[in-house]
């Protein structure tokens, strides 16, 4: 870590406004459309296949210092270009040899060798893109040959990993290779001691959660007051306290996102939220009053719920006059008719909008969790706003936790977008190529897998009922663990899970259960699903990062056999799960249950649907009319999500600009 302690320059964030962001993405559209930038990678590749050759007669010590060597000239010549501009052959040439170098060293010090497809990767992000490869092609790795090009320019370079677990294993992975060109290593995660948060971000490469990276660097937004250019930056550490705190980071350079859809699409317009505490008794009073007051009204006679295609609660006439009949058990401030209403509302939405074991969980503390619905995972440390999470809190008969006061905010949308150089990898990126263009100006370049898939995708079963579709996925379970086969059964909610593993002890099928509730155990049981027989039942924390390992014999009885037990908003969303089996070329099966009355049909075909689906059950069990309308539903689903996420995105900018109008 020593050379990275002593780099204490400063990297602003990026300004898009002062780019010429239009011109930009037109050039990157010519460049690979027009074949040039195909072109000019199998250039690339071929010198890298060169120097990887030239490399091979080298010693581990030779190969450290023309490592380094070459690291320092290309660093010479100039930083990594911009995606879609025109870099020089000279600077093409030294990359591709450096390159060539890495991938020597990754097999000599990790006994990995890369492959044509984890280089063309590589290459491509470096380039500024994200990459598609099909699970199990070695993302890691890819993203490991990438990093050690960024660290070549000597400013910050964050890989930004799925969870906590990932950033430890693969920074622990990838620094016996990285540090042959005497590049520090570090992951930062929320056990990271504060004191220790500094040097780590002087590293060459640090990984870690998009969460920690935005959190961190809104902290230091608050001690800087708003700096955002070298100048004033230096002006601030001239009238600074010896005493005075200081910013942990770098600033912003190099970001290469894994699982960068979950990332930069799924999470984008979520705000993380630095509060303080704030004690507020007022509030806490309110929402105990509210909850004493919806207990005496009538859901369908005081008032009406929604809850799809998002919450709405809606008093009647006579709920209106219930309220105001009983307004004085509220504090003074809440009693005018627009505010007692909002406040009982905050209780009929604590129960009859928010479920437990599927939007939150209350752990063996007595605290609300919440539960990341499209990960499957627990969000420790966050919590609704606006009395939600109080409201809640009282509807569980818990005690009240004070509601923080924000102090910064900033989604991961906006974050990501401020970094200069934005790449990634996932392999699940259907569908959302232009979304990712136009948000983030980053283009998508599927990459076709080394070896051809064996993954067998059956078409969709279509069921009447709950009670039907839990009976075949039990059956067909039973059947595949009697032939020996390992089975992961994927589920959106946690009560799924709870239920089918009900139905499988019922049935005498041993398993093991994998979602929020047992998370601690996780390890342990991805380490043993993919042995013969083995059954496990999981929620979608088995869809991300997760490699489950067959052996040759299970392989060639059938492999893994994923069983989806409810459609997701998207179908890349689905491929996640089915990307857990046929990884490499691997035999296995992947198999939907759908039901006609779950929430992403209902939701996303509307109430028309929902009234005339007890006439239109017949003709949509046919399967190929069943699917349609599954991916239909998908499609407008994902189509209004999107639409969202830009208005969402437009209001950020907006106010981002207002306020430095301001400033």
């Amino acid at each position: 870590m020593s050379k990275g302690l002593e780099r204490e320059q400063w990297y602003p964030p990026r300004d898009r406004n002062a780019e010429h962001s239009v011109w930009r993405q037109w050039q990157v559209r010519w460049r690979a459309c027009s074949g040039i930038a195909r072109r000019q990678t199998e250039r690339e590749l071929q010198w890298v296949s060169d120097s990887w050759k030239q490399a091979s007669a080298l010693s581990l010590a030779q190969l450290s210092q023309t490592l380094a060597q070459k690291s320092e000239r290309l660093q010479y010549l100039a930083a990594s270009p911009q995606a879609g501009v025109a870099a020089s052959p000279q600077w093409l040439r030294q990359r591709s040899e450096l390159l060539g170098l890495w991938c020597c060293a990754a097999e000599h010090r990790l006994g990995m060798k890369p492959h044509l497809t984890q280089v063309r990767a590589a290459l491509e992000m470096h380039n500024g893109h994200l990459v598609q490869l099909a699970p199990g092609e070695g993302k890691t790795l890819a993203i490991g040959l990438a990093a050690a090009l960024y660290a070549s320019s000597r400013r910050p370079c964050h890989i930004v990993t799925a969870n906590d677990y990932l950033a430890e294993r693969d920074a622990q992975l990838m620094a016996p290779l990285l540090s042959l060109a005497d590049f520090s290593v570090a992951s930062i995660t929320p056990e990271t001691p504060p004191h220790a948060l500094a040097d780590a971000y002087r590293c060459d490469v640090v990984y870690a959660t998009g969460k920690q990276l935005l959190a961190d660097y809104l902290r230091d937004e608050l001690i800087l007051g708003g700096v955002k250019d070298p100048v004033r930056r230096r002006l601030w550490e001239m009238q600074r306290h010896d005493a005075s705190p200081r910013p942990v980071g770098r600033g912003l350079w190099a970001a290469i996102v894994d699982e960068a859809d979950s990332v930069l699409i799924d999470e984008a317009t979520t705000p993380l939220i630095i509060s303080s505490a704030d004690d507020n008794p007022m509030l806490i009073d309110a929402v105990l009053a509210g909850k004493r007051i919806f207990e005496n009204l009538l859901m369908g006679v005081d008032y009406q719920v929604q809850t799809e295609p998002v919450p709405d609660i809606r008093f009647t006439e006579k709920g209106k006059r219930r309220v105001q009949e009983m307004v004085y058990l509220l504090p003074p401030f809440w009693r005018f008719p627009e505010r007692s209403e909002g406040m009982v509302a905050l209780s009929i939405m604590a129960r009859h909008v928010y479920q437990r074991d599927r939007h939150y969980l209350v752990d063996e503390d007595g605290k609300v969790v919440i539960v990341d619905e499209k990960t499957g995972r627990v969000m420790a440390g966050r919590s609704w706003s606006h009395g939600i999470h109080q409201a809640i809190e009282a509807m569980e008969g818990l005690q009240l936790s004070s509601p923080p006061k924000t102090v910064a905010r900033m989604t991961f949308q906006t974050f990501f977008n401020r970094y200069h150089r934005l790449c990634g990898a996932s392999g699940t990126l259907q569908g959302i190529h232009g979304e990712l263009f136009r948000t983030y100006g980053t283009w998508v370049v599927p990459l076709a897998p080394r070896v051809p898939s064996r993954l067998e995708h059956a078409r969709p079963l279509l069921f009447a009922n709950p009670d039907k579709r839990l009976e075949a996925v039990v059956r067909e379970t039973l059947a595949c663990h009697q032939a020996g086969l390992p089975v992961l059964i994927g589920t959106r909610k946690i009560r799924d899970t709870e239920a089918l593993s009900q139905a499988l002890d019922a049935r005498g099928v041993p398993h093991q259960m994998l979602n929020a509730k047992h998370h601690a155990e996780e390890a342990r049981i991805v380490a043993i699903a993919g042995q013969p027989g083995a059954v496990t039942v999981s929620t979608n924390m088995a869809g991300r990062g997760t490699d489950i390992l067959v052996s040759a014999l299970v392989s060639e009885r059938g492999g893994l056999q994923v069983l989806m037990f409810e459609p997701h908003d998207a179908a890349r969303i689905e491929w996640q799960l089915y990307g857990r089996a046929g990884r490499q070329g691997a035999r296995g099966r992947a198999l939907a249950h759908v039901c006609l009355s779950d929430e992403l049909l209902v939701r996303g075909l509307g109430k028309l649907y929902a009234h005339l689906l007890p006439l239109l059950t017949p003709l949509l069990l046919e399967r190929r009319i069943g699917w349609s309308a599954m991916r239909l539903a998908q499609v407008l689903t994902q189509w209004a999500a999107a639409g969202q996420r830009k208005r969402l995105a437009q209001r950020e900018l907006t106010v981002a600009n207002q306020l430095s109008f301001n400033d």
